[in-house]
């Protein structure tokens, strides 16, 4: 197995956890410009590390603030 599958075997591992935790995937959550958790717009970031998270989690900045907080 590659590494290029194993990724993609991730990505798809963490969208299905997202759809069956929070009813929407993260890649979903992105591509309408949303959170994967509080479901709300998620466009301003605090800094560049806060829009990477997003592309990775799904997470808005708010939401990011109280899981890593």
């Amino acid at each position: 197995m590659s590494f290029e599958d194993k990724d993609i075997e991730m990505k798809v591992a963490l969208n299905e956890l997202s759809y069956n935790t929070f009813g929407i995937s993260i890649q979903e959550a992105i591509q309408k410009g949303i959170c994967v958790i509080c479901k709300k717009e998620a466009k301003v970031f605090k800094d560049n590390l806060s829009r990477v998270e997003y592309k990775i989690s799904g997470m808005c900045q708010e939401c990011q603030d109280k899981v890593f907080e």
